[in-house]
C-alpha cells in the first residue's frame, strides 16, 4: 500500500452535513440499536461483531473499570489536585499505562499472534509454542506477562468467571486456548503455578475477537478511563488542592550540605 503523502484517509468513518458513517452504517441507525461495546467492535474489526462478543467485551471492561489507588489513578489525582482540567487530568492517568504497569495485555498478545498462524499450518504444536512464549520471555529476564497476580496468587476471580461467558457465547478460540496452555509451560519451568491472570485474558480474548494486538493495550485504559474520571472528581470535591508527598516520606541520598567557597 502506497503511503499517504497530501491527504488524510481513513477506512473508519466519515462525516458529512447529512450524516456521520462508521465502517459504512449510519451512526443514526446504530444508535439505540447496537450497544456501546458493539458499535466498539464495529470500529475495531469492521464488521458487527456475533451474538455473544459484544457481551463478553462489555464484560471485560466492567472488569478493568476501576482498581482504587493505583498508578494511573494516583498520577490523575495528582493532576486534578493541581487544577488541571478533568480531561487532562484522566489523559495524564492514561499516559501511565505503560510497558511495566498496564501493558501487559499486548506484550502477551504479540507473542500469542505470531504462534497461532504456525500452529494453525501445523508447524508447531501448541504445547511448543507455548515452551517458546515462556522462554522468549526468560531469555530476556522478563516475567512472562499475563501470568501471577500478587493479591490473587492462587488465581485471579476475573478469570475463571470471564472465561466462563466466553464459553458461553463461543467465543474461546485458539488464541485463548495457547494462552492456557502457556500455564503448564509455566509449571514445569517454574515448578509452581502461575495462573493466568486479568491482563492474560483481556489480550488472549481480545485476539479471539478479532483485535488486531496493537490495540489490546486499549482494552485496559479505554474503561479505566471512565474511573479515572470519578477519581479525578473525587480529587477536586473532596481534598484540598495541590497534593504532594510528605516531606517525611522522602529520603535525600545526595551529597551533604558543603560550602559554595566562593568570596
Amino acid at each position: 500500500m502506497s503511503a499517504t503523502r497530501d491527504k488524510w484517509r481513513t477506512a473508519i468513518s466519515y462525516g458529512d452535513k447529512h450524516s456521520v458513517v462508521l465502517r459504512g452504517y449510519d451512526l443514526a441507525e446504530l444508535v439505540g440499536k447496537v450497544s456501546f461495546a458493539e458499535a466498539f467492535l464495529l470500529l475495531a474489526t469492521g464488521e458487527l461483531p456475533p451474538p455473544g462478543h459484544a457481551k463478553l467485551l462489555d464484560a471485560m471492561m466492567v472488569s478493568v473499570l476501576d482498581h482504587g489507588i493505583v498508578p494511573s489513578s494516583i498520577v490523575t489525582r495528582y493532576l486534578a489536585s493541581a487544577g488541571s482540567p478533568i480531561q487532562a487530568a484522566v489523559a495524564g492517568g492514561v499516559m501511565a499505562f505503560g510497558d511495566t504497569y498496564g501493558g501487559a495485555c499486548e506484550q502477551l498478545g504479540e507473542q500469542l499472534a505470531a504462534h497461532v498462524p504456525e500452529i494453525r499450518a501445523g508447524r508447531e504444536t501448541q504445547e511448543q509454542a507455548a515452551s517458546a512464549i515462556v522462554k522468549h520471555f526468560f531469555s530476556q529476564g522478563r516475567k512472562v506477562p499475563g501470568y501471577g497476580h500478587a493479591l490473587h496468587p492462587e488465581g485471579d476471580p476475573r478469570v475463571p468467571r470471564l472465561y466462563r461467558i466466553a464459553d458461553a457465547n463461543g467465543v474461546t478460540g485458539d488464541y485463548s486456548r495457547l494462552a492456557l496452555a502457556m500455564e503448564d509451560a509455566l509449571l514445569k519451568v517454574k515448578g509452581r503455578k502461575l495462573p493466568m491472570n486479568q491482563d492474560g485474558a483481556l489480550g488472549a480474548l481480545g485476539l479471539d475477537m478479532g483485535f488486531d494486538w496493537r490495540l489490546l493495550r486499549a482494552l485496559a485504559f479505554m474503561p479505566r478511563s471512565a474511573g479515572l474520571a470519578v477519581h479525578a472528581l473525587e480529587e477536586m470535591t473532596r481534598e484540598a488542592g495541590w497534593r504532594h508527598v510528605p516531606d517525611e516520606e522522602i529520603t535525600y541520598d545526595g551529597p551533604p550540605r558543603r560550602p559554595l567557597g566562593r568570596d
